[in-house]
């Protein structure tokens, strides 16, 4: 049933993006200086998971280089290179491809993506909220022309604790908000993957919009759940997917999703939601306790609140009450 399987991939790249016309135009106005040989705009995209987000900046950036052949382009995934010193390390090998020696500092990797870059390139900077130094945007914010397209849940969390100067200077660029998918949209997301990915006449529009209506808004979700339902049809002799194993695919992609997600926590957030798997709820408090006996080096109370605990948030690992002792985690 499944005839090509990426289709359905996290990093699969539609021809046409769906429903964000608009989305799609700003960050495509905010590059187009590069046309022209100049440096583009820095941009922001901001916005729940299984938004969209990621999609229109690589397809932002596809419209770009077919305008501009050789423009510098990189991809750097924040969740995995976290570090300083690991965006400049990509960025060296993947933006001006150069020799990078190992253990190469922060400023000689600067000095080789400044002396080496030829002409005005983008970046984009995904799960850029996960950064440990935040700063790094300061450093590329210094190399004349670097310009980044950065992808974050919440603009508060990505500049949370920095100072007011570093904040003025590197916040400047687009904004651009992206709220969840609505059902049609969603719908009509998976009738063109459908129709890509799946043999002819699999599954029916009504199929889809049940799937699209319990992925709640998140596009990944609701991918994966067609993935898994052709799988399961497969396995069970079936020429088409029927309504019944719906609800069940929907849920096992969940599930896949959530541990794609625990599988690329950071040290101090798989630490919190160990401790939570533990105890199931902890107050604050009590949390950061926990958590800083259990880590070798860990951040501040100030530090884990605005930065970990929001982003296992987002991402439907960790939900929070309030009650008289203040605020609970509870693992979701």
């Amino acid at each position: 049933m499944i005839r090509d399987g990426t289709v359905f991939d996290d990093d699969h790249l539609p021809r046409e993006i769906v429903g964000r016309n608009s989305h799609m135009n700003e960050v495509t106005t905010a590059l187009s200086p590069i046309e022209h040989g100049e440096q583009a705009e820095n941009c922001f995209l901001f916005g729940p998971s299984g938004a969209g987000k990621t999609t229109v900046a690589r397809a932002a950036v596809r419209e770009l280089r077919k305008e501009v052949l050789e423009v510098p382009y990189a991809y750097v995934n924040c969740w995995q290179n976290y570090t300083k010193n690991a965006v400049l390390e990509c960025l060296a090998q993947d933006l001006v491809d150069a020799a990078v020696p190992r253990n190469a500092s922060n400023r000689e990797l600067t000095t080789t993506i400044q002396r080496q870059l030829e002409g005005p390139g983008v970046v984009i900077l995904d799960e850029v909220d996960q950064l440990s130094e935040t700063e790094v945007l300061y450093d590329l914010h210094q190399i004349s022309g670097v310009s980044w397209i950065a992808v974050a849940n919440r603009e508060i969390d990505l500049f949370a604790g920095l100072e007011e100067r570093v904040h003025s200077r590197m916040s400047v660029g687009f904004r651009v908000m992206f709220n969840a998918y609505d059902d049609d949209t969603i719908t009509e997301i998976l009738d063109r993957r459908a129709r890509e990915g799946l043999g002819s006449s699999v599954v029916s529009r009504d199929v889809l919009a049940r799937i699209a209506r319990l992925a709640d808004g998140d596009a990944r979700t609701a991918i994966t759940a067609l993935r898994v339902a052709a799988r399961k049809s497969t396995q069970a002799g079936l020429s088409s997917i029927p309504a019944r194993i719906v609800e069940e695919s929907v849920f096992a992609a969940g599930e896949e999703v959530r541990r794609k997600t625990i599988s690329k926590l950071n040290q101090h957030q798989r630490v919190i939601y160990e401790v939570l798997e533990s105890e199931g709820s902890l107050i604050q408090k009590d949390l950061y306790e926990r958590y800083s006996e259990a880590h070798n080096d860990p951040v501040t109370l100030r530090y884990l609140r605005q930065k970990h605990l929001p982003k296992l948030e987002h991402y439907g690992l960790v939900k929070t009450e309030r009650n008289g002792s203040g605020k609970l985690y509870i693992l979701n």
